[in-house]
């Protein structure tokens, strides 16, 4: 019974962790914090430096995050953007962000 029990616990997990990784790497940026959204807890990212990467300079982007204090006016950041849907828009229900500090 023991072994029952910790084989359904491992198939559940299994399951779990599946359903999880539905999220894809769609893309990588990096950009400056042009705005701090304090209320909405949101940064408004300009992309920069993109041209060479198939991507363009000057693309505006709203961001969800944990904590807005981290992060401060003109803060260099590399986004690196993960979706569930093939649809190519920006909708932040479908969305993860992996984001890091770019040293100067």
């Amino acid at each position: 019974m023991k072994y029952k029990i910790t084989i359904a616990f491992l198939l559940l997990n299994l399951f779990f962790i599946a359903g999880c990784s539905d999220y894809q790497e769609e893309f990588t940026f990096t950009g400056t914090v042009e705005e701090i959204l304090v209320e909405e807890e949101m940064l408004v990212i300009k992309e920069y430096g993109g041209i060479n990467k198939g991507r363009k300079d000057g693309n505006i982007y709203e961001i969800p995050v944990d904590d807005v204090e981290r992060y401060s006016m003109g803060q260099k950041l590399e986004i690196t953007v993960f979706s569930n849907t093939t649809a190519d828009v920006w909708d932040l229900n479908n969305m993860k962000f992996d984001i890091k500090t770019v040293e100067n």
